[in-house]
């Protein structure tokens, strides 16, 4: 899907309200946005597999940081994109006009009209 400055902006101040790690943003962002498949790491996190998610860790990752990135999904991510490997696999398989209204719906991202006037208005 297609998104404005604006949009990717909206989705930018949750990942800095959290202070999450810019590659941790960029893979969530890929995720939710473009269905992307977001690794074995993060596919773990995002089922709630926690052995999966430490066996797939890289050496690099701290505790203060998966434990941001945790706090961010329960937050800000939609339900039906996490919680366990099905619904990982659900995402990635929705056609981008689900998961775009989806997106809309928990106020991620602006609708098509609101962007559209965003970007007039910045004109």
């Amino acid at each position: 899907m297609n998104l404005t400055e604006h949009s990717r902006n909206k989705i930018q101040i949750t990942f800095d309200q959290w202070q999450i790690d810019g590659e941790y943003a960029q893979v969530m962002y890929n995720y939710m946005v473009h269905g992307l498949h977001p690794g074995g790491f993060f596919t773990s996190v995002l089922a709630n597999d926690f052995v999966g998610a430490m066996a797939r860790s890289h050496p690099g990752n701290t505790l203060t940081t998966l434990k941001r990135l945790v706090g961010w999904i329960q937050d800000c991510m939609p339900t039906g994109a996490w919680g366990n490997y099905d619904a990982v696999k659900s995402w990635t398989a929705l056609d981008e006009s689900f998961r775009r209204q989806i997106l809309e719906e928990h106020n991620l991202i602006y609708t098509e009209k609101e962007e559209t006037w965003r970007v007039l208005n910045d004109a």
